[in-house]
This record gives structure tokens, C-alpha cells and sequence, in this order.
């Protein structure tokens, strides 16, 4: 994924290798999201991922068909593989960063924080994700009286709302984690839920760095480097703070 990232602004926009390099990204972020959750919940981890790329499917179809909940946008045919014009990466992008952030935030605390966590950090990436995709030609919006370059305000909203339904189905799905042994593999002293959180903390702060780095010297836009960073940035030192406080057995 950090390869992947770190490669795309060296080919032309628009290009195949910088669509090949998407479908490395999203689907090196759903692998690190399912594996990691693999390690403390196991089976449940595969039905929660299934869960929400099929449902992040139907959702993205009513909005490229309706206009609800994201907007007036449209899919081009440039991502493939497509079924009834939604390519199914984006759906993998949304199972991928929903698990991701469940390892963040998983584990104590009140669950409706959690929920709300990250449902935030999820909308949090759009701020990159959606120009970023935009700028790529996968996708494009109608104009809006209120958009934040060029994406409409009420995309978040949509987002905010979708990472909801997300993040509840995988927290009712993973509800409990598996016995497991770590084999050697993890670290003396760390749980695999402790190892997972860390692992969910970095894969995080690398989406933050690489995007922002990315916007400010490559993608020529400063101010959604900025407002990205100050949004990501503030999920992820609430993610530090969880992770932190889980570790030394505080609630």
C-alpha cells in the first residue's frame, strides 16, 4: 500500500499504471483491515467485511442512481470491474478503511463513542479520497452551491451517515473476540487485540502522511492537504489516546 501510494504521482494522471496502482492501494487497505481483525475475531471478521461491501454496493448504486445520500455524481467507466455501472472498488475501499478503523477504536469505552469515532474517521479520509478520485477521472459531480473543491458539502454528510451503518454492522458482527494464540508471532505482553490496535494506529497515521505529503508536493493543493490533515489528524490522536489508555488496562 505505502509502495503503491508513494509510486502514483509518478505516472501521468489518467494513465493505466496510476489505475492499477488505485486497485494496489485499496486492495492492500482491505487486506491490512481483514487481517488484522482476523487476528482477534477471526470467521466474524470475513462475514463483517462481506457485510459491508455488499451493503456500501447497494448504498453507492442508490446514490449514483438518486442523488441520496452523497449527491449528484456519476461513476465514469474508466475503475473496472463494474456491476450496474458502481466499480466494486469502491466498495472494497469502504470495508477496507471501516476495518482499519474498528482496530483503532475497538475494545472499551462507550460503544456510542466508538460508533461516532469512527463514522469520523471514516468521513475524515473523504476530504483526500474525493478530490483526489475526482482529480483521477473516476468519478464526477454536478456543481453545487455548497462544496468544498468542487465536492459537495452534503458528500460528507452522505459519508458520515454510510460509515454509520458501517461501523455498527462490523461492531455487531465482531461483537466478541476469538481465543487466540499468538504462536510467537506477537510480541511478550501484547494481546492480539493490542497488537491489532497498534497495527490499525499506523495504517491510519500512513493514509494521513502519504496524503497530505501527496496534495502538498504532487497533487498542488494545499488547502485540502491542510483541512485533511487537521480532520485525519484529530481521529488519529483520538485512535492514539483509545490505544493508549486500552493498553494500560483503562477504560
Amino acid at each position: 500500500m505505502v509502495a503503491a501510494m508513494i509510486t502514483t504521482p509518478l505516472f501521468d494522471q489518467g494513465g493505466e499504471q496510476r489505475r492499477a496502482l488505485a486497485n494496489v492501494v485499496v486492495l492492500s487497505l482491505f487486506a491490512v483491515g481483514l487481517l488484522t481483525t482476523w487476528a482477534v475475531h477471526r470467521m466474524r471478521a470475513i462475514v463483517a467485511a462481506g457485510a459491508v461491501v455488499v451493503t456500501t454496493y447497494f448504498i453507492e448504486l442508490l446514490g449514483s442512481t438518486t442523488g441520496f445520500p452523497f449527491g449528484t455524481y456519476d461513476y465514469t467507466s474508466v475503475l473496472t470491474p463494474q456491476v450496474a455501472g458502481v466499480p466494486l472498488l469502491v466498495s472494497f475501499a469502504w470495508a477496507g478503511v471501516t476495518l482499519v478503523v474498528y482496530g483503532m477504536f475497538a475494545g472499551g469505552g462507550a460503544r456510542w463513542v466508538q460508533l461516532a469515532m469512527m463514522a469520523a474517521s471514516i468521513t475524515a479520509w473523504d476530504v483526500f479520497l474525493d478530490p483526489q478520485m475526482v482529480g483521477e477521472g473516476y468519478w464526477q459531480w454536478q456543481p453545487a452551491s455548497l462544496a468544498f473543491r468542487g465536492i459537495p458539502l452534503v458528500n460528507y454528510v452522505g459519508w458520515f451517515a454510510t460509515a454509520l451503518i458501517n461501523s455498527a454492522l462490523v461492531m455487531a458482527i465482531c461483537r466478541a473476540p476469538h481465543a487466540v494464540k499468538s504462536h510467537g508471532v506477537i510480541p511478550h505482553g501484547l494481546t492480539s487485540r493490542d497488537a491489532t490496535s497498534r497495527l490499525s494506529v499506523i495504517t491510519y497515521a500512513t493514509l494521513t502522511v502519504l496524503s497530505t505529503i501527496g496534495f502538498v508536493f504532487f497533487f498542488d493543493d494545499v488547502v485540502v492537504a491542510v483541512v485533511g490533515t487537521v480532520a485525519m489528524g484529530t481521529c488519529l490522536w483520538w485512535g492514539l489516546r483509545r490505544s493508549r489508555r486500552s493498553a494500560i488496562g483503562l477504560t
